[in-house]
Parts: C-alpha cells; sequence; structure tokens
C-alpha cells in the first residue's frame, strides 16, 4: 500500500542532490539575459523560513552561482529530475513537483520559493511536511484529493520508478488502478468520494511506517 508513499518520499529525498544536478545541467543551459532578484529581504526570508542569515546567504551563493538568471524553467527542472532518474520516465511527475514549489505560478522556480520548500522539508513539522506532500497530490489545488489525481500520481510514480525498457503497458496499468483503489480506500475515511487534508494528515499521523518514511526524509537532506 505504502509504494506510491515511499517512492514520494525517496523523491524527495533526492533534493540534496539538487544543486549539484543544477550545477551540471547549467552548463548546457541557454544563457538569459534578465536577472532576476528575490522579492524578498534577508530579514523577510528568515521570518518565513528557520534559516539563519548565514544559511540564506549560503544557499543564495550556491543558487546563484548555479542558475545566474535568478530562476529555473520547467524545462531545466525536468532535466534536472532526467539526472535523478535516467532510467525513468521524470517529465509528469517533476511537472508536479515544479508546480508546487512554484506557488505563485510564474513558470519558474525563484530562490524564495526554492528556500520556502526547504524550510518545510528540513524544519517542518511532520504534519508540515505531510501537508507539503497533500499539496503534491492535489493537482488543481482545490483542497481536494480526488480518485483521478490520486491515479495521475500513482501513474507518474510507476513511470519515474520503472525503466523504459522493461515497461509492460497492459500489467503497469492494471497495476496503477489496484494501487489507486487501495490508496483511496485507505486515505477516504469519510467516505465522501475525495480526500481532504484533514483525513490525509489522520491517517498518515496514525501510520509508523509513514512516520519512519518521514523521519528519514527529515534526516536525509541537508544544506
Amino acid at each position: 500500500m505504502l509504494q506510491a508513499f515511499e517512492a514520494s518520499i525517496q523523491t524527495l529525498n533526492k533534493a540534496r542532490r539538487l544543486n549539484q544536478s543544477i550545477k551540471k545541467c547549467a552548463k548546457n543551459a541557454t544563457i538569459i539575459p534578465t536577472v532576476r532578484r528575490p522579492t524578498c529581504s534577508i530579514a523577510e526570508l528568515m521570518r518565513k523560513t528557520n534559516f539563519s542569515k548565514e544559511e540564506i546567504r549560503h544557499l543564495y551563493r550556491r543558487f546563484k552561482q548555479d542558475c545566474p538568471s535568478g530562476e529555473v524553467s520547467k524545462t531545466h527542472f525536468t532535466t534536472i529530475f532526467s539526472t535523478l532518474f535516467p532510467g525513468g520516465e521524470c517529465f509528469r511527475y517533476s511537472t508536479f513537483v515544479f508546480r508546487n514549489i512554484d506557488r505563485t505560478n510564474l513558470g519558474y522556480i525563484r530562490f524564495e520559493d526554492l528556500i520556502a520548500t526547504l524550510s518545510i522539508l528540513i524544519h517542518g513539522s511532520v504534519e508540515d511536511r505531510l501537508s507539503w506532500i497533500f499539496d503534491l497530490y492535489d493537482l488543481n489545488k482545490d483542497g481536494m484529493l480526488t480518485k483521478s489525481e490520486l491515479s495521475q500520481i500513482v501513474a507518474s510514480i510507476f513511470q519515474l520508478m520503472v525503466p523504459v525498457g522493461k515497461l509492460n503497458f497492459t500489467s503497469i496499468a492494471i497495476a496503477i488502478e489496484e494501487r489507486t483503489d487501495h490508496l483511496f480506500r485507505n486515505w477516504d475515511r469519510s467516505r465522501t468520494g475525495f480526500i481532504n487534508k484533514e483525513d490525509f494528515l489522520q491517517y498518515c499521523l496514525q501510520d509508523e511506517m509513514i512516520q519512519r518514511s518521514i523521519d528519514v526524509l527529515h534526516t536525509n537532506i541537508y544544506l
């Protein structure tokens, strides 16, 4: 039952390799004349995150070194994911993650977007991190997770984790449907036909395996 959830945790754990991957990809990226600067001051970022002034300055130096334009486009972000999951098809899942970081729908990730996500994943409580994962799964961001959305997430994770050359589309389609049905039955605690964040959090906070996975997410990401 936890394969889809744990695959998401494994994916998020790879955030600790984000700066290295950006750096490798940046060498081949098109140079963009316009340089976007953070819209928040260091003091504001300190209030919005749990990072110190020194940590923010360190992160910003690395971000500027790797992304001189001051932004990460969706295409660039997908390229980064392709280096983290070279055997799978990462476009769909990376698009979902990109949207969850780009909360203002600008079409690119700014430094303040990235640091806000890192703050949740590194310093956030278990509930904060689970809430971020729910938002990742909630594709249209309406606060409710439908079976169709969950099916898309499960399918994207299968594409991510299974080597393209080994895909058997009939068996994969059956596995996706079975996994989606199983997860949806467990998470739709109110039996309303959709999953709200409260039910999702309640279920996950009572599951010891998910708790351990979240703890791994917390300890494996570092600056």
